[in-house]
């Protein structure tokens, strides 16, 4: 995750999942693992155009408060604190960012990931949230862009049983049907001892979304459909 990347597009897509989750799981805590990098100069995080985006537009709550984000310049993910401070819910949702001031370091990751309070990992709806995605053998010189299948069987063991972990990914240009069945294969091998992986996708990035309960996968089954219908994105689960 850049701050230079925040309020794009598909920063709309990923928080608008996230707060249909938490309505639709019944959980209140919203922990946000962000893997902050420093801003480059890239072109990545310019999708600003609503009009094209792939999902989140229906939520218009977000999409104002995102909006507005850009166009006073406040680029940065504490903006989201004032957005679920003001956010109506019929619930209070906390949010919790971890290290929001804090760069993510490769060479510090092992004490990056096991220091996260465990209290955190309770009844949460967490996002691992990294600039790239999942590990692949290219990533040298650039690990501090991805996640290690370790450190998501970290967040998982730790996590309580009532919780959802989501993981961030860029969809690389390879056969997407192929590409996420095989991711999925290697989290249900390295991860999650049996539990299916779920998946939503707009063809770009894609959220794998891990478990460890009977009734949060039921309502995985029927919330992720719903969600996915009302934006035309494509759902999947690895059983």
């Amino acid at each position: 995750m850049k701050n230079q990347y925040f309020g794009d597009t598909r920063d709309l897509f990923k928080y608008d999942l996230i707060l249909d989750l938490l309505q639709n799981s019944g959980l209140v805590h919203f922990v946000l693992i962000p893997m902050l990098t420093k801003n480059d100069f890239s072109t990545h995080g310019r999708r600003i155009n609503y009009g094209k985006a792939n999902a989140g537009v229906n939520r218009v709550e977000l999409r104002s408060f995102l909006e507005k984000c850009l166009f006073e310049n406040r680029r940065n993910i504490k903006e989201l604190e004032n957005f679920f401070r003001e956010w109506k819910t019929p619930k209070s949702v906390k949010l919790t960012i971890y290290r929001v001031d804090e760069y993510f370091s490769s060479e510090e990751r092992e004490e990056y990931f096991s220091s996260i309070n465990i209290d955190a990992l309770a009844r949460s709806v967490i996002l691992a949230d990294p600039d790239i995605g999942i590990e692949v053998r290219s990533m040298r010189g650039r690990e501090e862009r991805y996640i290690r299948y370790t450190e998501i069987k970290l967040l998982y063991d730790r996590m309580g049983n009532q919780s959802i972990l989501l993981i961030f990914q860029y969809i690389p240009r390879t056969s997407r049907k192929q590409y996420l069945s095989r991711i999925c294969d290697e989290l249900n091998k390295r991860i999650t001892s049996g539990f299916p992986i779920h998946f939503i996708t707009d063809s770009q990035i894609v959220f794998f979304i891990l478990t460890k309960d009977s009734s949060l996968q039921t309502v995985l089954r029927a919330s992720l459909p719903a969600y996915a219908g009302s934006y035309r994105l494509d759902v999947g689960t690895s059983d």
